[in-house]
């Protein structure tokens, strides 16, 4: 079942980078994220990771402004030298975790907003 968690990015008075969490504990597929970035300046870049295990899901400089989706997926690695696979794409999994948002390069007392949808395993 597809599932979702949202936050409001704020920038702080004074501050050009903020950090949020989203959900409590997110566990499942990253199917897709979405960005609404109201009035955030088009240069403000996205980090969003697994907040434990770093996992990285998706790496946005300037991010722009329109309202825009991505569909994260990691190249796996060849199971022989660990070189990364180039025509080939894997799904991202979080287990029990938030998904930690970095905002950096930011205008001060801007907002938008993040929206990460994920499918939850089956209970089956």
């Amino acid at each position: 079942m597809i599932q979702k968690v949202s936050g409001t990015i704020l920038i702080p008075a004074g501050e050009t980078t903020v950090e949020l969490y989203l959900g409590t504990t997110v566990t499942g597929r990253i199917h897709a994220i979405k960005y609404e970035p109201g009035t955030l300046a088009t240069g403000a870049d996205l980090t969003i990771t697994g907040e434990d295990t770093e996992v990285p899901i998706l790496i946005k400089a300037n991010a722009g402004t329109s309202t825009v989706w991505w569909y994260p997926r990691a190249f796996p690695n060849q199971n022989t030298d660990a070189a990364a696979e180039t025509d080939a794409r894997e799904d991202i999994h979080v287990l029990d975790e938030q998904i930690k948002v970095a905002v950096a390069q930011a205008v001060a007392a801007q907002t938008g907003t993040i929206t990460v949808y994920f499918d939850t395993p089956s209970p089956y």
